[in-house]
């Protein structure tokens, strides 16, 4: 394969990403839900979209042979690398793990007034790694979860 048919066949693949990624976050978004419910399907957006676009920017790269050698490598040592990724990301798996468990238990939702180390203030938005609370003087504390 040469190299334009290559880049025109990444470009189709990020191209049909981005269309299904757009697609499936318009139904996600399209559906009405109560209140409660809203947080729950933010994180469900991100979380769909972030897998989407990763597989399709991972799907276009392994039209590279370079690309495709070298992903043949990591897999064979994925178990290893898997082990120094987790411990090297523990926190922030353990944030992200966190926003999950927030997202879907709901101990808290949006709008909700929270005092977190002595500062009170509504809860403006709930991501998948830090929560954001909005205080009575307009300043945005951002929290890990």
């Amino acid at each position: 394969m040469e190299l334009w048919q290559r880049l025109l066949v990444i470009g189709i693949v990020l191209a049909a990403t981005a269309v299904v990624a757009r697609v499936i976050d318009r139904r996600i978004l399209g559906a009405e839900r109560s209140a409660g419910a809203m947080t729950r399907y933010r994180v469900l957006r991100r979380t769909v979209a972030v897998v989407i676009v990763t597989f399709g920017v991972l799907s276009a790269l392994l039209v590279i042979p370079q690309i495709r050698t070298v992903a043949g490598g990591l897999l064979a040592s994925s178990a290893v690398l898997g082990l120094i990724v987790g411990f090297a990301s523990q926190r922030t798996l353990g944030n992200f793990v966190a926003g999950l468990m927030i997202a879907f238990t709901q101990p808290l939702r949006l709008g909700d007034w929270v005092e977190v180390g002595g500062v009170e203030g509504a809860v403006e938005e709930i991501g998948l790694m830090y929560t954001f609370i909005r205080t009575e003087d307009n300043a945005r504390l951002v929290i890990p979860n």
